[in-house]
């Protein structure tokens, strides 16, 4: 009886306050700012109307008191209105989802003031699930099957699964039905009900569904949790305030409204920029370009090895360090192929890039690239090498079992799937170009994922590479057929036209790196100096194969 009362207390309010919002957003007024006219806190579906309501009350509540204004709660209907709301001043501040937020910057210039800590983390992931007793049980296993989604401006419940399955090479298309149920809640619950295979939600909901009969089979990597995001046209005084009440709600100060919050502890810092690795997504999964570089940022070209998410994730953090003792704002930029990153540096777009060897020497004989570090790497020290595989049950067993065959190849510019084979089976008397049939798979898992489902005879690909899916197929079903030599690091290098006191600051500061989380993050142990000469080696080991 007591949770049946306090949901019926909790839908009074929300009757009582509905109307109040929606006389606001239907006003077509300009915005007031006077310290009588209240603000309006817009907030996203998520869950159930009532459960919003009752868990943003507290917060309304307290910001109150701590700012002295009064503060009109309003649960859009969903996250078009919310993002049109905060964009035109019919609402002053958003609780929006990180998919929410960049739409809203992009088209209205809406400015982020804090990011909520739910659960304790300032980051959340998504979540691919299915019952319990389903025979699902990899990501690989969804295609013909029936999957339930949240919002199409929602980043956990859409915008993220969707990656998910793009870099898996999984269209949605490729579902027997895609349904948009809105609510978190609902995609769990249909899952547990079978009227869907599987769904893409918040980690924080599908836990609670787990002892229901629920299992995650795919968890993604981190992204920026909700944030709090004003209109732009918001005083930045009152502005300023809203953050400062924000980040010192804490449990030691504000015990009784972070529990009744349910979930969320706090306020932390926000930069716009924590929310590039969603522009990413959003590119890459819907070909809209959110992301935003300032007069003074330092861009930095990362040829796309791996899943941009995955390169993202890795390298972000050395941008940050760099920005910090640079006074520059370092980012990333992503190219969509090898093909890209190439005409990218080329066209003098960027000021720094990271690229295998072979790539760098084409573009640094040209004049584009100078090298100045080297990376040390965990697995290998300074050097890596490629590695041709197979299917266990492929009938492949040498070399020579290799011509005529279909094979596919990250691209004819990657170092480790494609150069360092090459150059391995010239000397073992094969031609690629005459003896085999080359495809471009664009990516290290598209190779690996192609060889696994059969689709070609073989591929060539780095040899950490198949690391990055080992919880996504059953590596014992791919058989390494050949490992080449080991060939010179992946180098930093400067462009053509970068100042040479900013190259002279970034070698000094990636020299500087010893260990920690950013190396770790990046997946390397440190850098070394470095110069063009040190690629002379493999550009006469290039120049003899291609004679």
């Amino acid at each position: 009886m007591g949770k049946l009362r306090a949901s019926f207390f909790v839908l009074v309010l929300f009757l009582i306050t509905v109307p109040c919002a929606y006389a606001i957003q239907l006003d077509n007024k300009l915005p007031s700012f006077s310290d009588r006219s209240p603000l309006v806190l817009v907030i996203l579906p998520v869950e159930n109307i009532p459960a919003m309501y009752e868990k943003f009350l507290p917060l309304k509540e307290y910001l109150e008191k701590a700012i002295s204004r009064k503060i009109l709660l309003k649960v859009a209907q969903n996250y078009q209105e919310a993002i049109d709301a905060i964009g035109n001043g019919q609402a002053h501040i958003a609780y929006l989802d990180p998919s929410a937020y960049c739409e809203a910057k992009n088209r209205y210039k809406v400015v982020p003031i804090a990011k909520a800590i739910l659960d304790g983390a300032a980051a959340y992931r998504s979540v691919i699930v299915a019952r319990k007793d389903s025979p699902v049980n990899k990501i690989i296993e969804v295609k013909g099957r029936r999957l339930a989604l949240g919002n199409i401006w929602s980043s956990s419940s859409y915008l993220i699964p969707a990656v998910m399955f793009k870099e898996l090479g999984i269209s949605l298309k490729e579902f027997r039905a895609v349904d948009y149920l809105e609510h978190e809640d609902r995609i769990a619950l249909s899952v547990l009900s079978k009227k869907h295979d599987v769904g893409g939600l918040s980690e924080r909901v599908a836990v609670k569904y787990i002892p229901d009969g629920l299992k995650i089979i795919k968890t993604s990597e981190a992204i920026p949790q909700y944030s709090l995001c004003a209109y732009s046209g918001l005083p930045e005084e009152l502005r300023n305030k809203i953050k400062q009440a924000l980040l010192s709600l804490t449990l030691r100060r504000n015990p009784e409204v972070i529990k009744a919050m349910k979930g969320i502890n706090g306020f932390s810092s926000v930069e716009d920029r924590d929310f590039d690795v969603v522009r990413v997504m959003i590119r890459n999964l819907t070909g809209k370009n959110y992301l935003e570089y300032g007069r003074n940022s330092m861009k930095v070209a990362i040829l796309p090895l791996y899943s941009a998410i995955t390169l993202f994730d890795r390298f972000d953090p050395l941008m940050r360090y760099l920005s910090r003792k640079t006074g520059y704002e370092f980012k990333l930029v992503i190219p969509k192929d090898f093909e890209d990153f190439f005409d990218i540096v080329k066209q003098g777009k960027v000021d720094f890039s990271y690229s295998n060897p072979y790539i760098y020497i084409q573009l640094a004989d040209k004049g584009f690239l100078t090298a100045f570090v080297n990376t040390v790497l965990q697995e290998s020290g300074d050097i890596f090498r490629g590695i041709i595989i197979t299917h266990k049950d492929s009938p492949i067993r040498t070399l020579k079992d290799l011509k005529g065959k279909k094979v596919m190849v990250v691209s004819y510019k990657s170092a480790g799937g494609f150069l360092a084979q090459k150059l391995f089976l010239s000397e073992n008397n094969i031609d690629v170009s005459k003896d085999l049939s080359i495809i471009d798979g664009k990516r290290q898992e598209e190779v690996i994922l192609n060889v696994y489902r059969k689709n070609v005879d073989a591929g060539f690909v780095r040899e950490s590479a198949l690391d990055v899916l080992e919880e996504e197929i059953d590596l014992g079903k791919i058989r390494i057929l050949a490992k080449t030599p080991y060939i010179a690091n992946w180098p930093f290098a400067a462009a053509k036209n970068t100042d040479e006191k900013m190259i002279a600051l970034v070698q000094r500061y990636l020299l500087e790196l010893k260990g920690g989380e950013i190396l770790r993050a990046a997946h390397l142990t440190g850098f070394k100096p470095a110069s063009d000469k040190d690629f002379d080696t493999l550009r006469e080991w290039i120049h003899k194969h291609d004679k």
